[in-house]
């Protein structure tokens, strides 16, 4: 697979274009928006560039410059190595949420290894940075969201017991992890290559949120106060990047939360057309072009959908064009393509 001779970085990147889709102001030409593509995407984008050979940085370096060939303003940096909830190894080798639960009881909640900033790789960012096109920056995420990891350590079903029954020891594991996903953020902030930074923590599913708006106010909130705090004191726009139907907390998020973007778009929830005409004049909206309607349609019908949302949001701000959610390796390249190339004509 090849990258097409018209998504070849052209034109050059200009971070302040990212940066003005996050504060809903006109850019002065389409912007591209992706959280993460797939390594086959990585490999093509970069075939012809030399990497480093230093296996710790090289995939994100990798990363970096694949960003960069397709036309994006930034890049995303993902976690750095040695920060996690949970390893792979700890993973389970299933979807479910229920599966292989490391925090049950106060016992296991006091014996669990959490996570400590001293054993990550935060130097790797320094090294990266020289490798960065200039007039770009990075948009860093963290190594998960509160809710999601409070449930990957948990089990879903035993969480929703637990703040039944023991909503101590319920707080007290959202405190634990809410605390130091905060602190992650305010280190990686104080790198000057860091321009945004994605709150990436998905809260819900196609018909409703996965805890009730009560259960999110007592345990979750706070923390994503917090981490926008964090975020905004560094001077970075903190994105919100969560799945599921969230319509019913949206003020929430805009108003009390004060997140400055919203990432995720699904067309069985709503399509990214109204959630624009919605919401874009209160918070910025990014990507929604249903990752479904990228698999099933032609790369024709991709390309126009794209360029009718460009179209849509010309001139009014705050969007930035790219799929509802990421770009996996089962989605057809050509569609991908066929939705970039609507930004480049």
């Amino acid at each position: 697979m090849s990258v097409p001779y018209f998504l070849q970085r052209d034109p050059d990147p200009d971070f302040q274009e990212i940066e003005k889709v996050l504060k809903r102001k006109p850019s002065s030409r389409p912007v591209l928006f992706e959280f993460f593509m797939n390594d086959d995407v990585y490999s093509a984008a970069t075939e012809e560039l030399r990497l480093p050979e230093d296996e710790r940085i090289r995939p994100a370096v990798k990363q970096v410059l694949a960003f960069w060939r397709l036309g994006y303003d930034y890049a995303t940096l993902t976690t750095v190595p040695g920060y996690a909830f949970k390893t792979w190894e700890q993973e389970a080798k299933t979807i479910s949420l229920n599966s292989d639960p490391l925090v049950t009881d106060w016992k296991s909640f006091e014996t669990f290894k959490w996570p400590s900033l001293e054993d990550a790789d935060i130097d790797i960012i320094e090294e990266i940075e020289h490798y960065i096109p200039e007039g770009m920056k990075l948009i860093a995420s963290g190594p998960g969201g509160v809710e999601e990891n409070v449930i990957s350590l948990t089990g879903y079903e035993n969480l929703c017991y637990m703040m039944a029954d023991d909503g101590k020891l319920a707080g007290a594991i959202f405190d634990e992890v809410g605390k130091r996903i905060n602190s992650y953020y305010a280190e990686i902030c104080k790198f000057d290559c860091i321009g945004a930074v994605i709150s990436n923590d998905d809260w819900g599913f196609k018909t409703q949120t996965l805890l009730s708006e009560d259960q999110m106010e007592k345990y979750l909130y706070s923390w994503h106060l917090e981490i926008t705090k964090t975020i905004h004191h560094s001077g970075c726009p903190a994105i919100l990047h969560s799945c599921g139907r969230l319509s019913p907390v949206m003020d929430i998020i805009i108003d009390d939360l004060q997140y400055d973007a919203k990432h995720s778009f699904e067309d069985e929830i709503q399509p990214v057309e109204e959630a624009y005409e919605e919401y874009a004049h209160r918070i910025a909206i990014l990507g929604g072009i249903d990752l479904d309607f990228i698999c099933q349609k032609t790369p024709e019908e991709v390309y126009r959908r794209s360029k009718a949302m460009l179209e849509r949001t010309a001139g009014r701000g705050g969007y930035a064009l790219g799929t509802g959610n990421s770009v996996p390796d089962y989605v057809p390249r050509e569609n991908y393509f066929a939705m970039l190339q609507a930004a480049r004509e």
